[in-house]
Order: structure tokens, then C-alpha cells, then sequence
């Protein structure tokens, strides 16, 4: 196996990886200190080389980062290089990094410095001149000069955080202001300033209009979506899913309008220690996401799932990775006009994995899905062809899946 960034801390018999999803870098669930993924984040951003004193000036990607902690009140800013010049486009493009190695997507996220002021959520009605200035960032779809004066220098505390992005070092901010006019597009311009449109079609709006899904989390992130009095910031993990559940929704309702497919159909596709495996099914709509740590001699398959119309609660068990997979799936059924019930199946090697964020499974599902998607005429066949691609056995899956327990026994008009 090709050496990795984690392979020589395995040495150290007290680290055990399969903590790394709960920990996030700062909990030191495994005991050892300091956090091998911290001591690799420092080596890999260099900060004390880059950042000198306490203002920044750069060219944001653009990015903004709204924390959860202290809900209502919450730390919210901009994240900046620590230079001008840097190519700060791809610091926001998980659609461009599923062919990066782990280490350089790490090493372009931890190149940002994360600035947080504590603010009300309730501050997006009437911002304050720093959080006005963040969000004027927000709007844009391309780099926008700035620059920030911090209260300290920039520290690593937390490198990752549950379904976001890889967080880099973090310091209080005093002041930010932007060098630039941000390049805003049209149909983005004209759903923020409308303090009457509600969030939930704006989002659908600008989606449609092919605005990066990036770009709209962010805008709902700082609060500068929906009705005026109902403006508030959102917590970036959030409002990922919020994004995904918002878009998915819509075309779910299209989807429900569609004829079925008449066979079975599997799309495959892995990157950066992920493995993506969907199943269609001649059904109706039903779709259940099955996620599995790898490790250890029985590792446990946790399981998500919803009927024809669809889930009014949160999926609880996988989270974000559900909704993140459902969206593409949705896009490529109303892209070719059909309706199906569908079992997404997610493996990650703890030996090959980092939290990087639930993107990883929403673009390794679009990649999927835009290759060749191989077709069978029973279900036997499409099973095993779903498990040349496993390394937990396809069975330990079907045990646990309710939407295989119901296809294989509900009754149908064909079966007469």
C-alpha cells in the first residue's frame, strides 16, 4: 500500500486512528499528546514562517468559517492566506481535489488563518461593521483582497471539525476590512439584496443557476439569505447539510413524478480512502445510505434510510455523509428521468482517512455517477458486482439495510 502521511505513527501503539472521527484534533481520545494530526498540521502550514506580527493581508478564496460552540452566540470570520499571491481559488474547491493526495489538501486548507470575533446570530440583521465586511467577502465567487488585524498571532487549537472542511490555526479578530470590490454574480446579487425572498428558494434559485454549492453555504452561513428580520448566522456544518436537504427536497419532488428503471444498475468510485458504491433498484423512490468504519474482525455498518416521501427527522446515525449522497443520486435520476430506490454503500479506511468534511462523499457520488454505470438484469448479479468493490462483505450490509429488507419481500403487481 502506498505510504501515507498516518503510516508512521503507527508506531506508537496507544494511537488507534478510529478515534480521529470523534476527536477532531482536540479531544485526545487515543491519550497520545500532542496530536499527531496537529504536530502534521503545524509541519504542514509552517505558520510561524509565514505569519509575522498580528495583521494579515491576502486574498480570501473567498472563505468564511461560523463556528456551533456557544449557540446563540457564536465565533464567526473570515479565513485568509497569510500572503497575497497565493493561488487562493482552489482553497475552496473540493471538486477539484479528489485526484490530490491527503496531504495536499491539508496543506492547502491549513495554509488559511482562521479569524473569530464571538457575535449573536442575531447580529446578520444589522452587522456590525466587521461581520458587514465578512459578508460583502462572502458574496463573492473569486478571490477578494482583504486585510485583518488580529488580537494574537495565529494558533493551531482544532484541526478538524465534524462535516466541514479541515480547519487551519485560529486567532481572535479585531478589525477586517476588504481591498477589493468582490465579484458578485448576478442571481447571487439579487436574492441577498432581496430582504423579502425566503432562504429556502433563494438556495434552490441560485443552484439552479449553477452557483457552487460552496459559494451558497456560505452566503447562508453569514446570514445573508432569507427574509430580513429572519436573517441569522448559521454554523458552517449547518448549513452544509441545511444546503444539501434544501436542494434535494425539491428535486425529490420531481423524482416522485418519474417512471421507474426496469433493471439494476451499480455506479463505483473511490478516492482518498473512500469507497462510494451505488445501487439502483427497479422500485419506487427509497434510499438508504450505509456507512462502514473498516477495522477490527466485525466492524459495525451504521444505516440510515427513508420510504417514498422522503424523511421529516435527521439522519441520525451516518449525518451529513446521508444527505451528501442523496443530493447526487437525486441530480442523476431527474438527469435521466427516472425514478428508482437506491443503496449507497461508504467504507473508509481509518489507515488511509482524516476528517476532511462530508464533501468527500458528496464529489466522490457526482464522480461516480458521470462515469459508465454498469447495468444487470437481477438482483444476484448487481450484488456481486456491488461487492467485487467491498472489503466488508456486501452480507454484513444487506443484514442491517431496511431498504433491502423491504425490496426482497414486499409484494408487487409483477410478481402475479
Amino acid at each position: 500500500m502506498p505510504q501515507t502521511h498516518l503510516e508512521p505513527l503507527k508506531k506508537q501503539s496507544s494511537y488507534d486512528e478510529r478515534l480521529c472521527s470523534r476527536c477532531m484534533g482536540h479531544r485526545f481520545l487515543c491519550g497520545v499528546r500532542p496530536c499527531p494530526l496537529l504536530m502534521r498540521a503545524k509541519a504542514l502550514a509552517n505558520i510561524d514562517g509565514s505569519v509575522k506580527g498580528l495583521s494579515l493581508y491576502g486574498a480570501s478564496p473567498p472563505s468564511v468559517f461560523v463556528g456551533s460552540f456557544g449557540y446563540p452566540k457564536v465565533l464567526a470570520g473570515p479565513l485568509l492566506p497569510p500572503t497575497r499571491g497565493e493561488d487562493s481559488a482552489l482553497m475552496e474547491r473540493p471538486d477539484l481535489w479528489l485526484e490530490r493526495s491527503i496531504d495536499e489538501i491539508l496543506g492547502i486548507r491549513f495554509s488559511l488563518v482562521r479569524t473569530k470575533k464571538f457575535l449573536p446570530v442575531d447580529a446578520a440583521i444589522d452587522p456590525p461593521r466587521t461581520l458587514y465586511e465578512t459578508q460583502m467577502l462572502a458574496l463573492s465567487e473569486t478571490p477578494t483582497d482583504s486585510e485583518a488585524t488580529l488580537l494574537k498571532r495565529p494558533q493551531f487549537t482544532r484541526v478538524f471539525s465534524q462535516g466541514t472542511l479541515p480547519i487551519g490555526p485560529s486567532a481572535p479578530l479585531s478589525l477586517f476590512k476588504l481591498d477589493s470590490d468582490p465579484k458578485v454574480p448576478k442571481i447571487v446579487d439579487r436574492i441577498t439584496s432581496d430582504i423579502d425572498y425566503k432562504a429556502a428558494p433563494g438556495i434552490l434559485d441560485m443552484f439552479q443557476k449553477g452557483i457552487r454549492q460552496e459559494h451558497i453555504t456560505r452566503l447562508l452561513s453569514i446570514g445573508i439569505l432569507g427574509q430580513k428580520k429572519s436573517r441569522k448566522l448559521v454554523p458552517t456544518q449547518w448549513s452544509i447539510t441545511a444546503v444539501d436537504d434544501v436542494v434535494g427536497k425539491e428535486l425529490h419532488k420531481q423524482v416522485l413524478r418519474l417512471p421507474w428503471i426496469n433493471d439494476y444498475r451499480v455506479a463505483f468510485d473511490h478516492a482518498l480512502g473512500n469507497t462510494v458504491i451505488i445501487l439502483f433498484l427497479p422500485s419506487v423512490w427509497q434510499f438508504e445510505g450505509l456507512e462502514c468504519w473498516l477495522g477490527g474482525l466485525s466492524p459495525t455498518v451504521f444505516t440510515d434510510h427513508e420510504w417514498f416521501k422522503g424523511r421529516k427527522d435527521y439522519a441520525t446515525s451516518i449525518q451529513g455523509a446521508y444527505y451528501a449522497t442523496k443530493l447526487p443520486v437525486l441530480e442523476f435520476l431527474t438527469k435521466i428521468r427516472k425514478q428508482a430506490g437506491v443503496m449507497v454503500f461508504m467504507e473508509v479506511d481509518p489507515q488511509r482517512w482524516v476528517p476532511l468534511g462530508v464533501w468527500r462523499f458528496r464529489e466522490i457520488a457526482r464522480r461516480a455517477l458521470q462515469k459508465e454505470i454498469v447495468k444487470f438484469t437481477s438482483l444476484d448479479e448487481a450484488l456481486k458486482a456491488v461487492n467485487s468493490h467491498l472489503r466488508n462483505p456486501v452480507e454484513n450490509y444487506l443484514k442491517v439495510s431496511q431498504v433491502f429488507k423491504e425490496f426482497t419481500t414486499q409484494t408487487r403487481l409483477t410478481d402475479f
